[in-house]
């Protein structure tokens, strides 16, 4: 195969990629630096001509991508795989950028894909065989075709890639859109790809708001990967029902945390806290809301207080363990939690009762004392550095009230006595479960929500399947059987 090749890569200038060509555009934007608020490179704006070719690239494509072998394809992904982490210290420079991320946050995404390949590069595509006196069933899975990922801000890279990979492992061609907000180190990431795989079968195109419909709505494509919000990813999926697209959808989640009364308070207090606070909130499965048996709340309360006092917010370079918000939209909407709260009356116990107002996103960690459940920061996510805790008593009762959610993507019961933790866990609403853990996604499970935080998984074993039709040729074995 030959792959299209590109220059020296130049970490300040960037292009969508159509056909293993870099593409610019008549409109740009830019994302902007949530450290400081100031206004980053130039990005082109992909038009509707843009997307239309590069439908018509990864189709063409795909007619020969889908035919290589899969272990050709895992040699070609594995050199991928090489050829990004040559380049992690300038993709991590470039995270630091544009989502104002603590260095050795941003390294634990560049690094943590390395995991993401690896587990890819060990898979393959099952199939299923099953005979009777008449004939053998056989069940093969085969590729899609055009896969169009929409990409979240959070994790840009991670994210990016856990789509890239599968899709391109099945044998499908992918069209990826990154976040307006984020959309640097995905360009670069497709970028470095066209030295690896032949155009059209990885390219980028990435814009504003009216891009996503663009792809959702175009026939060429037969499947959309969507990681974001709820209220995005409902959107999506009407637009998708035209064409009878296969929809994956990774949406939101407002996950719950039981504490049972006999953990050891002083280590499990660190553990809830960087559970809520990991990525400063901006995490799909962070703990939401925090439930902890009334015999321990006062002094788990106490613990996870001085915890969070220790947690600096800062830039990227001043050695915080937490970073700004990543967007002045979001900024907004976790300020709008602070002011409902204050408003209410509701208990701070950690945080100031207001965000302070400067020249980057910073929101200081936050913790609220019971209030009640129907507060806005008890029903809805906040997708930032504030979580409310409560006191329970009733098992019965604590496990109707974290079930209490139109969301269901993680949860977290903690306790020495693990039976009862895993029995109460059997019984909470979400597509992910964690024992002694706060939420931990990993590679090796698949990944999907319960109820509105989405449809369908990605990742795993499991995983793979999201990317391919099922196929069952019966070979009848009568005709065989006549004399």
């Amino acid at each position: 195969m030959s792959p299209s090749k590109v220059s020296t890569i130049k970490w300040d200038e960037f292009s969508n990629i159509v056909d293993g060509k870099p593409r610019g555009g008549k409109e740009k934007h830019q994302g902007t630096n949530p450290a400081t608020g100031e206004k980053l490179w130039d990005v082109p704006i992909a038009n509707q001509q843009d997307v239309d070719d590069a439908v018509v690239a990864a189709q063409k494509a795909f007619e020969k991508w889908s035919q290589v072998p899969i272990e050709k394809r895992k040699e070609l992904i594995g050199k991928l795989k090489d050829h990004f982490a040559a380049h992690s210290d300038d993709m991590t420079a470039l995270l630091c950028q544009e989502t104002g991320k603590p260095k050795y946050i941003a390294e634990f995404e560049t690094k943590g894909v390395a995991g993401f390949f690896d587990h890819h590069l060990n898979l393959t595509l099952p199939e299923e065989r099953e005979e009777d006196d008449e004939k053998v069933m056989l069940t093969r899975y085969t590729p899609l075709g055009v896969v169009g990922a929409i990409c979240p801000w959070n994790f840009p890279i991670v994210l990016s890639l856990g789509k890239i990979i599968p899709a391109l492992l099945t044998g499908n061609t992918i069209i990826v859109k990154p976040s307006p907000f984020t959309p640097y180190t995905t360009l670069k990431v497709v970028e470095l790809a066209q030295d690896i795989f032949e155009p059209g079968i990885v390219q980028v195109v990435g814009g504003d708001d009216k891009l996503g419909p663009m792809l959702t709505a175009h026939p060429g494509i037969a499947k959309i990967s969507f990681t974001g919000s709820i209220a995005t990813g409902k959107k999506i999926m009407a637009a998708c029902a035209p064409t009878l697209k296969r929809v994956t959808l990774e949406l939101g989640g407002n996950d719950a945390s039981i504490v049972l009364p006999d953990v050891d308070i002083k280590k499990t207090a660190p553990e809830l806290v960087m559970g809520a606070f990991q990525n400063s909130g901006q995490v799909c499965v962070a703990t939401k809301r925090i439930y902890i048996h009334e015999d321990i709340y006062d002094d788990m309360l106490k613990e996870m207080v001085e915890f969070t006092k220790t947690m600096k917010v800062g830039s990227p370079e001043s050695g915080a363990m937490l970073g700004p918000i990543q967007n002045k939209m979001q900024f907004d909407k976790v300020t709008d939690f602070f002011k409902d709260t204050k408003a209410n009356g509701y208990k701070f116990a950690v945080g100031a009762d207001e965000v302070a107002q400067g020249k980057g996103f910073f929101v200081q960690p936050t913790i609220i004392d019971n209030p009640p459940n129907d507060s806005r920061i008890i029903q809805e996510e906040p997708f930032g550095p504030i979580v409310p805790t409560q006191p329970w008593s009733d098992e019965e009762e604590v496990i109707k009230r974290a079930n209490n959610s139109l969301a269901g993507l993680g949860a977290c019961v903690w306790g020495k006595d693990v039976e009862r933790a895993e029995r109460i866990g059997k019984r909470l609403q979400a597509g992910s479960v964690f024992v002694n853990s706060w939420e931990k996604p990993t590679p090796q499970a698949i990944f999907g929500g319960h109820k509105e935080s989405g449809i369908g998984g990605e990742w795993g074993k499991e995983g793979l399947k999201a990317y391919c039709n099922v196929r069952t040729p019966l070979l009848t074995l009568l005709l065989s059987t006549i004399s």
